[in-house]
């Protein structure tokens, strides 16, 4: 898993005396995404660790757009199922080596790669949708079964400063 230094946001909640195909909630949140027109997202299953290298490792939907990667969890947890995600976001090439250099190099960073008003609007964009999508698929599985939906404050994510270098 990629350092918490670039850990943007993160959410969870869990759904009591529920159950749900991991592979299944996937891809119906891919579709949902996917139906939001984005250009540029790509969209896989890919397995993490849960501790160690040598730990077992637990299946996640890996959706990434741009220079920021969404890890969405959907797995069982006791009598329930447990959502959640995490925002992480990369530096480019020669931005990452720029930020690199002692002394000036966060500057150099900020100087040429700046963090505009369009980055900002993009990036809350593109989170509100993976979000949205998110949210919409558990709204849709839950109440199949007669679930009750999700609270406000179990939808709201847990920000950091998304552009702070």
């Amino acid at each position: 898993m990629k350092s918490t230094q670039n850990l943007h946001a993160h959410w969870n909640t869990l759904v009591d005396n529920f159950n749900f195909s991991t592979k299944e909630f996937y891809s119906l949140v891919s579709s949902e995404l996917k139906s939001k027109g984005i250009s540029g997202v790509s969209m896989r299953e890919k397995k993490i660790s849960t501790g160690t290298m040598l730990s077992s490792k637990r299946l996640y939907l890996r959706v990434t757009w741009k220079k920021y990667t969404y890890d969405f969890c959907c797995a069982p947890f006791g009598s329930g199922t447990f959502f959640s995600w995490w925002l992480y976001s990369e530096k480019t090439g020669i931005e990452a080596l720029l930020s690199r250099i002692p002394f000036i190099g966060e500057y150099l960073a900020n100087f040429f790669y700046p963090t505009t008003y369009y980055s900002i609007d993009s990036a809350s964009m593109f989170m509100t949708y993976a979000q949205s999508s998110v949210l919409a698929m558990i709204d849709f599985v839950t109440k199949e079964q007669g679930l009750r939906e999700l609270s406000q404050d179990e939808r709201k994510p847990i920000m950091r400063d998304i552009f702070k270098r």
